[in-house]
């Protein structure tokens, strides 16, 4: 399955990750991004809270439910979570080549206010989901900034060193 947190997406296989992994339960599962793949085990879930490890590193979130998707949020960053079956990727597939759009230019803008600290593509520039694209400085922490798209980069909007409020433009990318 995928899940689509913050237009980033993620394959999920809730399949047991292998038996040879003595802390494999039905807690565990495994998530890819590109072609990194995490181990991911739910700790705690209570009707508001949920605690997971992933990799071993533990995170703890607030979350809310909606009909569409869930809000997970902690002190750093809030994250728009949704749930995509198989079904609606190929229903979603589908519209778009029947309307005729064979090729897709995405803006990718920033995620919250911060400092553009390092650029790793430049126009023309092909890449695939997973690839680093930059990296944003935010509250004194590094967050990489990875492509959710295969493509190739287009333009760039802002150069290292550059202050940048959310949402603002960073990157035109043309997908197909």
């Amino acid at each position: 399955m995928k899940i689509i947190v913050n237009d980033f997406e993620i394959e999920v296989d809730l399949n047991k990750i292998a038996t040879s992994n003595a802390l494999a339960d039905e807690n565990s599962f495994e998530a890819k991004i590109g072609d990194k793949k995490f181990e991911i085990k739910v700790l705690k879930i209570s009707d508001k809270e949920i605690t997971f490890s992933i990799d071993n590193r533990i995170f703890s979130f607030a979350f809310a439910l909606n009909n569409d998707f869930a809000i997970l949020t902690n002190p750093i960053r809030d994250y728009k979570c949704k749930y995509i079956n198989k079904y609606q990727s190929l229903i979603d597939s589908y519209r778009s080549t029947s309307l005729g759009e064979s090729k897709k230019d995405k803006i990718l803008k920033s995620p919250m206010p911060g400092l553009i600290t390092k650029i790793f593509v430049k126009p023309g520039t092909k890449i695939k989901i997973g690839d680093k694209l930059l990296i944003l400085e935010a509250m004194k922490m590094e967050n990489e900034i990875r492509s959710d798209v295969e493509g190739t980069v287009e333009e760039v909007f802002v150069n290292e060193g550059a202050a940048v409020e959310k949402d603002a433009s960073l990157l035109k990318i043309s997908t197909n």
